[in-house]
């Protein structure tokens, strides 16, 4: 007996939307059904691309059909709703930048080159701004190496409602990163097209609600991925984080052209690996990779150099194990929080 798609349908009608707790097929999330001989091909329309639940939907999909008498091949294609169709099903569709909304500055945290600590500098800057009293979020936008959800040790996943997804807190921030959606070890190989919808969604349908910055931790370098966000993103301004040494002052030479071309504002440079404080000695430092580089890029530039971080073993450590330094403000965090009271002060 040939397999009827009324049949398919049936079947289908038992998987339900996680979230919504209602059958696919009454929220109208089934799309397409296609039958040829014992095979079925449906496709799934999400309520949105970056919907963490994904995996889940599509298993359920998959088991579904398989249970059908006379299925032998199963294949399931997942796509997203359109504005128009999430308007219908939610009543009012979130408008593009509707997560941003109440987010008050916008900051990109940005390097020359891979290397130079700029995730580091990001989770530690946004948990001392928390820490001193603005409210704080962190969306991780290095597609190619998000390592934000490592130093914060965050696991979880993020879950959406009402066509949103709500952000992950640590530490008294927020937080969204593409690894928290695809998973320990998956790869991200996005180009140009797919980072420009992604990083949209990441401001738009993410609930960041009120805040006083959203630090954004953007790829290295000055390459596709970089120059699609900066410009998909309302930026009110861009911290480039920099080394001594001469090779990085060339690389961040040009990431800063590239802002300026674009009338982004720079808020200024962060020497990271400054120095190396010799123990034993209070006074005492080596400077292991050159000294004053940042120090003449803030004059070539005219803006501040906002802090000199020195290379110290505990601002590592504290990023593997999930625990940056400027959690608590001590000799070694002290510069994360010094930045802060410098931003905080200027621009909000």
């Amino acid at each position: 007996m040939p397999l009827e798609k009324s049949d398919v349908l049936e079947a289908l009608k038992k998987v339900e939307d996680p979230e919504l707790h209602k059958s696919l097929v009454e929220l109208g999330m089934i799309k397409d059904l296609e039958i040829n001989g014992d095979a079925v091909r449906v496709t799934v329309a999400l309520t949105f691309a970056g919907c963490p639940l994904k995996s889940k939907i599509r298993q359920d999909v998959e088991e579904a059909l398989r249970s059908i008498q006379g299925v032998g091949h199963v294949e399931v294609v997942m796509t997203s709703m359109t504005s128009e169709e999430r308007a219908r099903l939610f009543g009012q569709a979130p408008t593009e930048m509707e997560g941003i909304k109440e987010v008050k500055k916008i900051v990109a945290i940005a390097s020359g080159k891979g290397g130079v600590g700029k995730s580091t500098v990001s989770v530690n800057l946004a948990v001392a701004l928390a820490k001193i009293g603005a409210s704080t979020g962190i969306l991780d936008a290095d597609f190619h190496g998000p390592d934000i959800p490592v130093m914060l040790g965050i696991e979880e996943r993020p879950i959406g409602s009402k066509g949103m997804l709500l952000p992950l807190e640590k530490y008294g921030i927020k937080v969204m990163s593409t690894a928290t959606l695809a998973g320990e070890g998956v790869p991200i190989v996005w180009r140009g097209p797919l980072v420009n919808k992604a990083i949209k969604e990441f401001l738009g349908k993410v609930k960041w609600g009120k805040l006083d910055f959203l630090v954004i931790d953007l790829p290295p370098g000055t390459g596709d991925a970089v120059i699609t966000i900066t410009k998909s993103i309302p930026l009110d301004g861009v911290i480039v984080v920099t080394t001594p040494q001469k090779v990085a002052i060339s690389d961040v030479r040009r990431a800063m052209g590239l802002f300026k071309g674009q009338g982004i504002p720079i808020w200024g440079i962060v020497e990271n690996m400054s120095y190396l404080k010799l123990p034993g000695d209070d006074k005492g430092k080596m400077d292991i990779f050159g000294s004053g580089g940042g120090e003449k890029l803030a004059k070539a530039f005219k803006v501040d150099l906002l802090a000199q971080i020195p290379l110290d073993p505990q601002i590592r450590i504290g990023g593997d194990n999930g625990r940056p330094v400027a959690i608590e403000r001590n000799e070694v965090s002290e510069p994360f929080y010094e930045m802060a009271e410098k931003i905080k002060e200027k621009f909000i």
